[in-house]
């Protein structure tokens, strides 16, 4: 612990109280790192369906705000998301833009009633349908 320096008055050597540190309750408790990949941010636009709690069937296009190669995290006006939901997901990534299974994660509100949703891709779809060999 770095000693810090304090000056008494004149005559008053023994009555100087050892200094305080602030409370550190102030400050939020650092959590470890969880994620495994590198976070990397910039807009990218996403294409999510899914169906909400009720069965309704939702579809829109987002921007990510950050993404990996695991999840991405997206801000949204719609209030239909919950942690848990299954998704089908086409992130732009590059050139190749596959179809994803994904998962919500996580939910919390923002400003101006929106909501910051964080996404998993669970695995790729299989972009090309198999092929019938029984039609001829």
């Amino acid at each position: 612990m770095p000693e810090l320096d304090v000056e008494a008055p004149a005559g008053h050597e023994g009555a100087v109280a050892k200094p305080r540190r602030k409370a550190a309750a102030h400050a939020p408790a650092a959590r470890p790192e969880r994620r495994r990949e590198q976070r990397h941010k910039g807009p990218r636009h996403v294409w999510i369906e899914g169906t909400d709690i009720h069965g309704t069937p939702i579809e829109e296009v987002q921007v990510m705000q950050d993404y990996s190669r695991g999840g991405f995290y997206f801000v949204t006006s719609m209030h239909c998301y919950y942690t848990g939901m299954r998704l089908h997901v086409i992130p732009s990534f590059g050139s190749l833009n596959l179809e994803f299974v994904a998962e919500v994660v996580r939910v919390e509100p923002k400003p101006n009633m929106a909501y910051g949703v964080g996404v998993k891709l669970l695995h790729a779809r299989d972009p090309i349908a198999p092929y019938d060999t029984t039609e001829r």
